[in-house]
């Protein structure tokens, strides 16, 4: 009877915290906090986070707000993006363009409620190889990064990924056919194929 209360105990816990998370219209109402010293006054209630600061990788203080739907990190130098971005279980859209990334952590990928993923202006040059298990995602911008090849484990996101942008990337003839192989229902967007061999490795 203990064992069994206990279990209940761990499903109840497990619902509420699944009940956190506010449709995409509420979401539209609440504030975006700027600051993190501000957010910190009340965290459960900090839904969508927007920094502007200059630092290698996320703040350790970023992980307390583990409501958090919405985390917008541009522009701020982040040559890292954190393992412990998984803490952040609620995050349906993330926005880590125009930094100093050269690849993403694994760890993102357990990120399941994920949606939307902006990575573009960046170095990356793969995505994390366990890319298939986000499987809520829609949208990857990923323009002017020397992206040239796709995870094999994309392609479970077929019928989910409904937009890939690949602009600015000098993808080849070939690169692009796989790509299109990988994900045969989605929209990639690229800005042209060409013979690269004169500009890239």
């Amino acid at each position: 009877m203990r064992r069994l209360s206990a279990i209940i105990a761990i499903l109840l816990s497990f619902s509420c915290v699944q009940a956190q998370l506010l449709s995409r219209a509420v979401l539209k109402t609440q504030p975006v906090f700027t600051s993190i010293e501000e957010a910190q006054k009340n965290p459960e209630q900090v839904y969508r986070l927007k920094l502007k600061i200059k630092a290698d990788s996320l703040p350790d203080a970023v992980f307390q707000f583990t409501n958090l739907q919405e985390l917008t990190i541009s522009k701020c130098r982040l040559s890292v993006l954190n393992q412990r971005i998984s803490e952040l279980t609620n995050l349906e859209y993330l926005d880590v363009s125009a930094n100093q990334l050269v690849r993403l952590p694994n760890s993102l990928c357990d990120l399941l409620n994920l949606k939307e993923l902006i990575i573009n202006r960046n170095h990356i040059e793969e995505l994390p190889e366990q890319i298939g298990k986000l499987t809520q995602l829609t949208y990857i911008d990923a323009w002017d990064n020397p992206l040239y090849s796709l995870p094999r484990s994309i392609s479970d996101l077929r019928f989910s990924l409904q937009e890939l942008d690949m602009r600015q990337i000098e993808l080849r003839d070939e690169e692009l056919e796989a790509m299109e192989k990988l994900l045969p229902e989605t929209k990639i967007q690229y800005t042209s194929t060409c013979d690269c061999h004169s500009t890239r490795k």
